[in-house]
């Protein structure tokens, strides 16, 4: 079952990161979770959702929705109490982004006609009715070869990038 808040609209509104020159194909709650995801170690950590949220500058509350969604969707654990927070259930490269967007989007998020018609099929295709379907698939590949340690790469990658411009600003 799909993590559906209803606030994703609200949230884009208020998060200037999720600028409309920045949306993405997916809903701002499944950039968190992958933004979170990527965040956590796997030395077996607990961290708190309110410290995730403060580390990645995200609305704790909400980011708070999403790990427990993520527990149901069997990618974290979550343990209660002082000691407690929310870690990796399996090594982030056997969580795939595929996987995590199915949890947060739900199995038919790739369903559908692009353009929104309902009738929109084999038998009356829309305009983009072909073209979509081989996005659809390459995209379906890629989320699905693409695992949380990917993102965990990417973003070490960007630290290093961002650290060298601060050191050569000075």
């Amino acid at each position: 079952m799909p993590v559906r808040t209803g606030l994703d609209s609200e949230i884009e509104s208020r998060d200037p990161q999720m600028r409309k020159d920045s949306r993405m194909l997916f809903s701002t709650g499944t950039g968190y979770a992958l933004r979170a995801l990527a965040a956590l170690p796997e030395d077996g950590t607990f961290y708190l959702a309110k410290d995730l949220a403060s580390k990645l500058e995200l609305p704790g509350p909400y980011l708070a929705k999403i790990l427990q969604g993520l527990v149901q969707a069997d990618i974290l654990e979550s343990v209660r109490g002082p000691k407690g927070g929310f870690r990796l259930k399996r090594p982030s490269d056997r969580i795939t982004v595929g996987e995590v967007v199915t949890a947060m989007e739900g199995p038919d998020s790739m369903e559908g006609c692009i353009m929104g018609f309902p009738s929109c099929g084999e038998d009356h295709p829309c305009p983009l009715h072909d073209a979509w379907g081989a996005v659809k698939a390459q995209v379906t590949t890629s989320m699905t070869e693409a695992t949380i340690r990917d993102l965990q790469r990417m973003d070490l990658q960007h630290q290093k990038k961002a650290e060298k411009r601060r050191s050569n600003q000075d």
